[in-house]
């Protein structure tokens, strides 16, 4: 009996073991790069919502604090207000269409890390017809960088970074803001 339960002590370990650690070391960029084939499998019209969109989304994708901090601006943004960020940080845009992605892991310490995703998105206020019709132009190639944190064993987004008109921006940031705080 006791030889059984080692048996299944041991296949346990073994297996759950291998598992949690290949959460970590599918590393940094393999989560921002599955993020992407998702977003750009779609036709633009729900972008990045599913890694940010409700509280159990955040809980997947986000860092215990980046969560918390969005779901107490949710709490506070009066009802049928849009909610923060205002855009979709992912696409870095209100139109969320996005093709050629590359996803580049900039720096990392085995505890945070840097991951650049750019790609090509229509920024200049085509309709959706005009897109489907259009290549992109080059000068709309965007960059967002996830700022990422090894938290319990995955790697989850901390902040999401990126610019407009120049002007750079942090979701982070911009929800500490939304609600005058």
């Amino acid at each position: 009996m006791r030889l059984c339960a080692l048996a299944a002590a041991l296949f346990a370990f073994a297996v759950l073991l291998p598992a949690a650690s290949a959460r970590a070391a599918d590393g940094p960029d393999a989560v921002i790069a599955a993020i992407y084939q998702r977003v750009a499998a779609g036709k633009g019209e729900d972008g990045g919502n599913f890694v940010y969109q409700e509280p159990q989304d955040r809980a997947r994708w986000l860092t215990k604090s980046l969560a918390a901090l969005w779901n107490a601006e949710d709490k506070k943004t009066p009802k049928g207000d849009e909610t923060p960020p205002g855009f979709d940080p992912v696409s870095n845009s209100q139109d969320p269409k996005v093709l050629n992605v590359k996803v580049v892991l900039e720096k990392s310490d085995g505890k945070r890390a840097v991951v650049a995703a750019s790609f090509d998105s229509w920024s200049r206020g085509l309709t959706r017809e005009e897109q489907d019709r259009n290549p992109p132009d080059p000068r709309d190639r965007m960059t967002v960088r996830y700022d990422m944190v090894l938290e319990d064993g995955r790697w989850k987004i901390d902040d999401i970074r990126g610019t407009d008109d120049g002007k750079p921006w942090s979701v982070r940031a911009i929800i500490k803001q939304w609600n005058g705080n």
